[in-house]
Order: C-alpha cells, then structure tokens, then sequence
C-alpha cells in the first residue's frame, strides 16, 4: 500500500476537506500493471549510479505522457530530471531513485541467484522507489485535474543515491529552492514512519557524535483532520 499511501499524503497537503470525494487508492490500483511493469524493467535493467540511462528515460516517458512538464539533464546530471504538473503554491515535491547497486544482480526468487554473475542489481529496491513514486505523482495529477486550484507536483528524478550523493548537486543548483515541502520513502517489508531516518527529528549518526535535532510543530487549527503548521 506504500503507493496509495504516498499520494495520499500529497493529496492532502493540496486538498483539505475535498480529498475525501478522490479516491486516491483506485487512481493508483487501476494502473497497478503498468507500474509493475515498469519496476520490473528497472529491476532487469539495474543501472549504477549517473548511468541509469534507460531508467531515467523510462520514468520520464510515462510522466510526460500524463501531461508533466519535463527538465532533463539538470544539475549538470544527464540521469536527473525533474517533472511538474499545476501551477503556484504550495509547490509539493517527491523523490524518485532508480539506481542499482554493483556486484548485486539477481532474480526474483528467495534464493541467491544472479541473472548475470557479477552485474549490478537492484538490493535496495530502488526500481519499486522510481515506479511508486511516478505512481504517487500521476495520482496527485489526476486530483490536481479534478479539482482545479493552485498547486504544483513535483517529480524530482534523483540519480546515484547509492555513494554518488546525487541529491547533493540537485541541491546546489537551486533545484529545492521553492518547493514547500518534500515527501521521501523508501521500500520495506512493513509500513511506518521511522524517526530513526529523518533528518528533522532522530539522532543523526549518534553513536559518534551525539548529534541530535528535532522539529517542533505549532497547529494553528484548521480542520479536524488537518493542520496548518510552522516549524
């Protein structure tokens, strides 16, 4: 349900009280196939870091077929890319990783087998990163095109997550510069949100540093199933 899930959220940092008339998990189900497909081939094709080529190109395809404007190559990286749909504030962004790991192919079954002795693959689970948040972003679109308002989507196509620090020049180049707010997940085998990750809120490398930060939130009372907040 991660991908239900993630469009949901997005949905409701545009909507207040008109989300509950969009069902946002049908949007998403009804193309259930097309996204399995698409991790799938991500899955076979398992591109390192900055040469996700055909993954990058496959994401942006589908993108731009439901009418999201296109920037490739940005931040210099020709497997970064970024897809927008809508117009003004709030500008509300979500990831999307697509790159493989080196040394890690292997096959879709629960024992060690590579499809090619060597090669890279996909062990973090980036090809169902890439395939669900495409699938969260088209789903915001269609909420988006139902009820028109101010608001944009952002797809951000982020490349070498694994040691390439994409992100990082994304970053640099002014590309978060005006977005509000950012959703990130990642796969697993169980649904939550893990303190222990965020930036925001958990201990960032605590055993060595003691390092720690928290985000303190103020409602100010909007409606009984949402919030306007300030850090």
């Amino acid at each position: 349900m991660k991908r239900p899930l993630i469009a949901l959220l997005t949905v409701f940092c545009f909507a207040g009280a008109n989300a509950q008339d969009f069902d946002v998990v049908h949007a998403v189900e009804r193309r259930g196939n097309q996204y399995f497909d698409m991790a799938r081939q991500i899955w076979e094709w398992a591109e390192v870091g900055y040469q996700e080529t055909r993954s990058a190109a496959l994401l942006q395809a589908v993108l731009k077929q439901e009418g999201f404007a296109i920037r490739t190559g940005v931040a210099g990286i020709p497997t970064a890319f970024v897809a927008e749909y809508g117009s003004g504030a709030p500008i509300i962004g979500i990831l999307a990783e697509y790159d493989a790991l080196p040394g890690l192919s292997q096959d879709t079954v629960a024992v060690k087998q590579p499809l090619a002795e060597g090669a890279a693959g996909h062990a973090c689970g980036h090809h169902l990163f890439g395939a669900a948040s495409v699938a969260a972003a088209v789903a915001v679109k269609e909420y988006l095109a139902q009820h028109p308002r101010s608001g944009t989507i952002r797809l951000y196509g982020t490349p070498a997550e694994e040691g390439g620090a994409g992100k990082v020049y994304m970053v640099r180049d002014g590309l978060f510069d005006n977005v509000d707010a950012v959703l990130h997940w990642h796969p697993s085998d169980r649904t939550d949100a893990s303190p222990m990750t965020n930036l925001a809120t958990g201990p960032q490398s605590s055993a060595s540093t003691g390092d720690q930060r928290m985000l303190r939130v103020h409602q100010t009372a909007v409606a009984a199933h949402l919030m306007a907040w300030k850090p």
